[in-house]
């Protein structure tokens, strides 16, 4: 007797996303898993709605069709029956507190020291401990290069350092899923370095990851799958090696092209 072997639902399921802006459509249905534990580079040019879409994933945008699911719940939405119901402000603060997010530009509080930065919310939206926040803040800090930097303020970090507290103070909510939106497209070119070495680090931690990202090397290198998009749809996905490295559609072979 055989016992089959059922796959384990995605951490996060979009399933024909629809996005626009006015009479712009900008995703044109998405349909994407991402597994537990897996890391998802999204690639393709600017305008071809990947940031949009990893914007949808956590509700600071709102989708105008299809459904987006993060463990196993419609992001911004309770489904009853057949039809979807916005949720609160406080019910959607409360999922996003599972989704950790990475801008491009790193969006600290100018006022507040590395340390309060990232003990900031977990103690404003989990209520946690002060005493537990600050070890974990500080443990991460040291993971990130970071520890000597608690008592610093933004301004005196470099872009690099900058970014690497932003990963860290994500961090700090202990998220379940982690979403990347071009993180070193605003850094000089030296320090980009520096970033992706953290973000490698994570990945090996086991930590499901979304990136959009124009660097093809650490795509190649970290990513479980990468999908590229383009002109709102996804064009081609699958191994990174395989994509980066054996493009099958015209236009994935086209981008790459110009920009290996």
């Amino acid at each position: 007797m055989t016992t089959e072997v059922t796959e384990p639902k995605p951490l996060v399921r979009a399933e024909g996303v629809r996005k626009s802006f006015g009479n712009n459509e900008v995703l044109k249905g998405i349909d994407l898993d991402v597994r537990r534990g897996e890391v998802v580079c999204i690639i393709g040019a600017s305008g071809s709605g990947k940031s949009t879409f990893l914007r949808c994933v956590n509700h600071l945008e709102k989708i105008d069709g299809g459904l987006l699911r993060v463990e196993d719940r419609v992001v911004g939405y309770r489904l009853k029956g057949h039809k979807l119901h916005e949720q609160s402000h406080n019910e959607i603060c409360a999922d996003r507190s599972d989704i950790g997010m990475v801008f491009q530009h790193f969006n600290l509080f100018p006022h507040m020291t590395v340390l309060e930065n990232l003990m900031e919310a977990p103690l404003r939206v989990l209520k946690q401990r002060k005493d537990e926040v600050r070890g974990r803040a500080l443990g991460l800090l040291e993971k990130v290069g970071l520890a000597e930097k608690a008592q610093a303020y933004p301004r005196h970090l470099s872009g690099g350092q900058q970014q690497r507290v932003a990963i860290a103070r994500a961090l700090c909510m202990e998220p379940k899923l982690m979403l990347f939106d071009e993180p070193t497209s605003a850094l000089d070119p030296e320090l980009v370095g520096e970033v992706l070495r953290v973000m490698k680090d994570l990945a090996r931690t086991g930590m499901t990851m979304i990136v959009v990202t124009h660097e093809m090397g650490f795509a190649r290198d970290v990513a479980d799958r990468v999908v590229f998009m383009h002109g709102g749809r996804v064009l081609e996905e699958g191994p990174a090696e395989a994509v980066i490295n054996h493009p099958q559609n015209e236009r994935t072979r086209a981008f790459l092209s110009a920009v290996l």
